[in-house]
């Protein structure tokens, strides 16, 4: 074999290698997402979620879905919303709140 020959052996190895490699990935990544569907799943059925209503003003009542609740006190609430958002709320004044697990 001369030296040209072996030259483009191994660029076409090296081509297929690569495809194969590109083919190997997508499949990966298929099989992995299917994998974690149903997993995510699972756990997003059982973590509970939390829906606090606050009371700032008597009269106006708001009502927000948490995922976690890092604090819950009368002046100041902080956690992760359901839509995966930071919210906090501190005041100096007390307000009113109510909590009531959703899931």
């Amino acid at each position: 074999m001369s030296i040209e020959t072996l030259q483009i052996a191994k660029r076409t190895y090296y081509m297929l290698l690569t495809k194969s490699g590109k083919k190997l990935k997508k499949i990966g990544q298929i099989l992995l997402t299917t994998v974690s569907w149903p997993l995510h799943w699972i756990v997003r059925k059982f973590k509970p979620e939390w829906e606090v209503t606050l009371w700032v003003d008597p009269a106006k009542k708001t009502v927000y879905n948490f995922k976690w609740l890092e604090k819950c006190e009368a002046t100041h609430v902080k956690g992760k919303l359901a839509s995966g958002e930071a919210f906090e709320l501190k005041t100096q004044d007390a307000f009113n709140f109510q909590i009531k697990k959703v899931k």
